[in-house]
């Protein structure tokens, strides 16, 4: 190969874990090893046959195909990922690559792997043949190292200072010279010192080059205005979270009114190791229903590196639930695709543990469809064959169907936004079982695509009908009915599962208790958050619980969370179905005491809440 090419080489694989974990001398080594391979679309590369024919690959550009012996689907990539780790391992079975779309491979030989393995130990177990190593080795310096290029990090400790910025008055033409001169691909844009919008390279193409429009005009006129910022306190997470949410490469970084830097997502990926973004971005890219179900498998992998690695509940949850609305919004906009343009305005509302943004690896559906008060009988009719795209979209990605039929597919959660009126106005005065069921299940919700607004009418006309003292005192006797298990474990509440054997149900018995006293107190104190956490912080603030209770509370419902996600992964690891119900022989001494710890809490805060509002 032509030393020529060794830097462009090197600058790639830099980026590309886990070469990005090497040290530059050692990256400098592997480079000058690697062979191009150029594969047309539908040319192959056979099984190796010999040792000295296996390879390290990386996807430059195109894509592959795996395919087994038999001729069966192994797996798709694409660029920049890696693969053949398994081609090392007497135990793996072979598998031939295809090229179905014109591919770009660098191949690096297997000596060069089997160098860093016996040279550089420290770096082994990054090129290990199990999957399953690689990932945790991978998950592990990206979120248990708090002090390494973590996403605990704050922003301000990641994020570059420098950033190029012009006037909103300044022409077209002055702000791409600027772009030039700084090597910048986006620009803030200022009027008064204050930043009013930002500006990129793909504007002066879609908005300024493909639409012939004067350079002379003022940038403000292309310019993405108002856009998202972030706190330089704010986590490098909530940051990814921020410009994946809201489809954008740029975040400027303000406090107190004043822009002190730019945050861009190809920086975050250059510098942070995160699957879940990863995941994230290829969803988005998904073109269809089956690409989307292709990518969950990885979803799960996170989930059990995460636990793993043990990363707080609320942010694996939190994790989830951001992956279930990316695989949520693309389906609708897969459904939009296929349909054709809505007719009205519509919001897309999730409910449950998805709009609490507590999603879990059993989560399933929960949504409704909330239409403009216009809506005609033909609207209700598209919109139903738009929810049955988005609800088979689903459940064929694991996002199981709602036993009780809380889906948006269902004609009674398909409706303009005054038949939800009447709905609320209906089960606060009536709040019988089914009444107080519906009610459970949609003050906990969340819009995810479309009108936000409706969602915010429909809370507001009710918010103070919902924090009556009589109403809650309705509430709280149904929230009481479940009672948090006491005394030594052999006398916790179990129940029986599908094998007539006795489990613990940690969700009925613990976590949902929490959340449904949450949802009470948050009524009370009249506040907007959904989140369990975020409202018990809220009640806090308002008054409605001492400091005392607060830390208690928290970290009860966080152990809980934290022992069921244990287990959960616990059981995928032994290829059962993951569950709520716990088998009393998964508890050690350990963890027998602090579930009783945390269930003491519960049940002194669940007797102390129905006595405050009976």
């Amino acid at each position: 190969m032509s030393e020529t090419l060794i830097p462009n080489i090197e600058s790639f694989i830099a980026n590309i874990d886990p070469f990005s974990r090497l040290p530059e001398a050692l990256l400098q080594k592997v480079s000058a090893t690697i062979k191009i391979v150029y594969l047309a679309k539908g040319e192959v590369i056979p099984p190796p046959s010999s040792e000295q024919d296996n390879y390290l690959f990386i996807v430059k550009t195109g894509a592959i195909e795996q395919r087994c012996v038999d001729g069966s689907l192994r797996g798709r990539l694409e660029e920049d990922d890696v693969f053949g780790f398994s081609l090392f391992s007497n135990s793996e079975a072979r598998y031939q690559i295809e090229a179905i779309d014109n591919t770009l491979l660098y191949l690096v030989p297997a000596k060069t792997i089997y160098y860093i393995q016996s040279q550089y130990p420290e770096y082994a177990q990054h090129f290990t043949a199990k999957p399953e190593d690689r990932i945790h080795s991978a998950l592990e310096s990206s979120w248990s190292d708090i002090s390494q290029n973590s996403f605990f990090n704050r922003v301000e400790q990641v994020a570059s200072e420098q950033f190029s910025q012009v006037n909103s008055d300044d022409s077209i033409a002055q702000a791409a010279k600027v772009m030039r001169d700084n090597d910048a691909s986006c620009l803030i844009v200022k009027k008064d010192n204050q930043l009013v919008g930002i500006v990129t390279c793909t504007d002066l193409i879609g908005r300024v080059i493909a639409e012939e429009k004067s350079t002379q005009s003022p940038v403000s006129e292309i310019m993405s205005a108002l856009p998202s910022t972030i706190s330089p306190k704010a986590s490098v997470f909530d940051a990814a979270i921020c410009m994946m949410e809201n489809n954008i490469q740029n975040l400027p970084i303000v406090e107190h009114g004043k822009v002190l830097g730019l945050l861009s997502l190809n920086q975050l990926f250059q510098n942070q190791r995160i699957e879940a973004i990863y995941l994230i971005n290829k969803i988005k890219k998904s073109t269809s229903e089956n690409k989307l179900a292709e990518h969950m498998p990885e979803r799960d992998r996170i989930f059990q590196s995460l636990v793993n690695d043990k990363v707080p509940a609320d942010l694996i949850t939190t994790i989830l639930s951001t992956i279930m609305d990316a695989v949520n919004q693309r389906l609708i906009d897969i459904a939009i695709d296929r349909l054709g343009p809505v007719p009205c305005e519509f919001s897309w509302v999730v409910s449950g543990s998805h709009a609490r943004k507590e999603a879990h690896i059993l989560s399933d559906q929960d949504s409704a469809i909330i239409l403009s008060n216009e809506a005609t009988t033909k609207d209700k009719v598209y919109f139903r064959h738009l929810a049955m795209v988005v609800t088979k979209g689903l459940d064929l990605c694991g996002y199981e169907l709602c036993p009780g039929k809380f889906m948006a597919v269902t004609a009674k959660w398909c409706q303009p936004l005054s038949v939800w009126q009447e709905y609320f106005k209906k089960w606060i005065r009536n709040p019988e079982y089914e009444c107080l069921l519906n009610l459970s299940v949609f003050l906990d919700t969340r819009v995810i695509y479309g009108n936000h607004q409706y969602r915010t009418t429909l809370v507001n006309e009710f918010k103070e009908m919902l924090s009556s003292r009589i109403f809650l005192s309705k509430l709280i006797r149904d929230a009481a009915e479940n009672r948090a298990p006491l005394g030594i474990f052999h006398n916790l509440v179990l129940s029986k599962n599908e094998h007539n054997e006795k489990t613990l149900n940690i969700k009925r018995y613990g976590i949902n208790i929490i959340v449904d006293l949450a949802r009470i107190y948050a009524l009370s104190a009249k506040s907007d958050a959904c989140n369990t956490t975020d409202r018990l912080i809220a009640v806090n603030k308002a008054g409605l619980m001492d400091d005392a209770t607060l830390k208690n509370i928290i970290s009860a419902y966080n152990f809980l969370k934290s022992f069921r996600f244990s287990y959960q992964v616990d059981m995928l690891n032994k290829g059962e179905i993951p569950s709520s119900k716990i088998n009393p022989d998964y508890f050690g001494s350990f963890e027998r005491k602090h579930i009783k710890d945390a269930f003491r809490l519960i049940d002194d805060w669940q007797q102390y809440t129905k006595m405050r509002f009976s």
